[in-house]
């Protein structure tokens, strides 16, 4: 495997543990602390998620994202 493919496959797995790990209804919380790192989380799943589509991977990426997206979120 390529140093790119396996720095992809870093990516994918990271992706994977942010989304298993993200509060999916940080915005709902009324502690503020709760919301800040619900919303820093976010960005952080929103950045990689925008890398691994840059380098051709939107594919993977999406596919994990809508496998850990709560269904009552999905429209």
């Amino acid at each position: 495997m390529s140093k790119d493919n396996n720095n992809m496959k870093n990516k994918l797995n990271t992706l994977e543990q942010l989304l298993q790990n993200h509060d999916w209804f940080y915005q709902y919380s009324e502690d503020y602390n709760v919301y800040e790192q619900g919303q820093t989380a976010w960005n952080t799943i929103a950045v990689v998620m925008s890398a691994l589509k840059e380098a051709g991977f939107e594919e993977e990426a999406e596919a994990l994202y809508e496998k850990y997206l709560p269904q009552v979120l999905k429209f």
